[in-house]
Protein backbone atom coordinates (compact mmCIF):
# COMPACT_ATOMS: atom_id res chain seq x y z
CA UNK A 1 0.00 0.00 0.00
CA UNK A 2 1.41 3.30 -1.01
CA UNK A 3 0.45 6.94 -0.97
CA UNK A 4 0.02 8.80 -3.98
CA UNK A 5 2.12 12.21 -3.36
CA UNK A 6 1.34 13.14 -6.50
CA UNK A 7 -2.37 13.37 -5.78
CA UNK A 8 -2.37 16.53 -3.53
CA UNK A 9 -0.29 17.69 -6.45
CA UNK A 10 -2.60 16.73 -9.16
CA UNK A 11 -5.84 18.13 -7.03
CA UNK A 12 -3.67 21.81 -7.01
CA UNK A 13 -2.69 22.22 -10.12
CA UNK A 14 -6.28 20.93 -11.59
CA UNK A 15 -8.54 22.92 -9.04
CA UNK A 16 -5.60 25.54 -8.22
CA UNK A 17 -7.06 27.72 -5.52
CA UNK A 18 -10.39 28.67 -5.98
CA UNK A 19 -10.66 33.14 -6.06
CA UNK A 20 -12.59 34.13 -2.78
CA UNK A 21 -11.50 37.33 -3.51
CA UNK A 22 -10.05 39.57 -6.73
CA UNK A 23 -6.42 39.86 -5.16
CA UNK A 24 -6.15 36.25 -4.91
CA UNK A 25 -7.38 35.47 -8.10
CA UNK A 26 -4.45 38.49 -9.75
CA UNK A 27 -1.52 36.40 -8.52
CA UNK A 28 -1.37 33.17 -9.59
CA UNK A 29 2.35 32.84 -8.87
CA UNK A 30 1.59 33.63 -5.32
CA UNK A 31 -1.17 31.39 -5.26
CA UNK A 32 1.52 28.56 -6.53
CA UNK A 33 4.38 29.04 -3.83
CA UNK A 34 1.27 29.00 -1.18
CA UNK A 35 0.33 25.35 -2.70
CA UNK A 36 4.44 24.38 -2.99
CA UNK A 37 5.27 25.20 0.89
CA UNK A 38 1.52 23.21 2.05
CA UNK A 39 2.39 20.63 -0.77
CA UNK A 40 5.66 20.31 1.25
CA UNK A 41 3.83 19.47 4.35
CA UNK A 42 1.68 17.24 3.45
CA UNK A 43 1.07 13.58 5.22
CA UNK A 44 -1.13 11.26 5.41
CA UNK A 45 -2.08 10.04 8.89
CA UNK A 46 -1.13 6.71 9.70
CA UNK A 47 -4.22 5.83 11.78
CA UNK A 48 -6.45 6.71 8.55
CA UNK A 49 -3.95 4.60 6.23
CA UNK A 50 -4.42 1.34 8.23
CA UNK A 51 -8.32 2.02 8.10
CA UNK A 52 -8.23 2.56 4.37
CA UNK A 53 -9.55 5.89 4.55
CA UNK A 54 -9.41 8.19 1.49
CA UNK A 55 -11.32 11.31 0.70
CA UNK A 56 -10.86 14.62 -0.63
CA UNK A 57 -11.10 17.84 1.36
CA UNK A 58 -11.45 21.21 0.71
CA UNK A 59 -10.22 24.20 3.61
CA UNK A 60 -10.38 28.28 3.45
CA UNK A 61 -6.92 29.82 5.03
CA UNK A 62 -7.29 33.32 5.61
CA UNK A 63 -3.99 35.14 5.93
CA UNK A 64 -2.80 38.27 6.85
CA UNK A 65 -1.16 41.22 5.08
CA UNK A 66 1.89 39.75 6.02
CA UNK A 67 1.81 36.36 4.85
CA UNK A 68 0.57 34.90 8.69
CA UNK A 69 -1.81 32.31 8.83
CA UNK A 70 -4.89 33.95 10.27
CA UNK A 71 -7.50 30.75 10.61
CA UNK A 72 -7.73 26.87 8.81
CA UNK A 73 -11.57 26.70 8.41
CA UNK A 74 -13.08 22.85 6.49
CA UNK A 75 -14.90 23.66 3.70
CA UNK A 76 -15.88 20.27 2.36
CA UNK A 77 -15.76 17.23 4.49
CA UNK A 78 -13.81 13.87 3.07
CA UNK A 79 -16.26 12.10 5.36
CA UNK A 80 -13.31 11.09 7.55
CA UNK A 81 -12.30 12.95 10.80
CA UNK A 82 -8.85 11.74 10.59
CA UNK A 83 -7.97 13.24 7.60
CA UNK A 84 -10.54 16.09 8.02
CA UNK A 85 -8.17 17.17 11.23
CA UNK A 86 -4.98 16.71 9.14
CA UNK A 87 -5.93 18.52 6.32
CA UNK A 88 -6.93 21.70 8.60
CA UNK A 89 -3.46 21.14 10.40
CA UNK A 90 -1.54 21.13 7.06
CA UNK A 91 -1.24 25.01 6.91
CA UNK A 92 0.11 25.53 10.38
CA UNK A 93 2.88 23.32 9.73
CA UNK A 94 4.58 25.81 7.00
CA UNK A 95 6.60 28.23 9.06
CA UNK A 96 5.87 31.37 6.49
CA UNK A 97 3.96 32.13 3.29
CA UNK A 98 4.69 35.03 1.58
CA UNK A 99 2.95 37.91 1.53
CA UNK A 100 -0.40 38.17 -0.13
CA UNK A 101 -0.14 40.51 -3.38
CA UNK A 102 -0.69 43.91 -2.44
CA UNK A 103 -0.61 43.08 1.10
CA UNK A 104 -3.73 42.39 1.91
CA UNK A 105 -6.16 39.76 3.76
CA UNK A 106 -6.73 37.21 1.52
CA UNK A 107 -8.61 34.04 1.33
CA UNK A 108 -7.92 30.37 -0.35
CA UNK A 109 -10.24 27.56 -0.66
CA UNK A 110 -7.82 24.95 -0.90
CA UNK A 111 -8.05 21.16 -1.97
CA UNK A 112 -6.32 18.12 -0.50
CA UNK A 113 -6.56 14.63 -1.46
CA UNK A 114 -5.85 11.72 0.30
CA UNK A 115 -5.59 8.63 -1.90
CA UNK A 116 -3.89 4.96 -1.25
CA UNK A 117 -2.85 3.07 -4.31
CA UNK A 118 -2.30 -0.11 -4.13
Amino acid sequence: MTISRTVLAAAAALMAFLPVTPVQAADSEWSRKVAQLISAKYSYPRSAQLRGEQGRVRIKIAFSPTGKVLSVDLVESSGSAILDREAVRIPMKVATFPPPPNHANVELVYPISFRIEQ
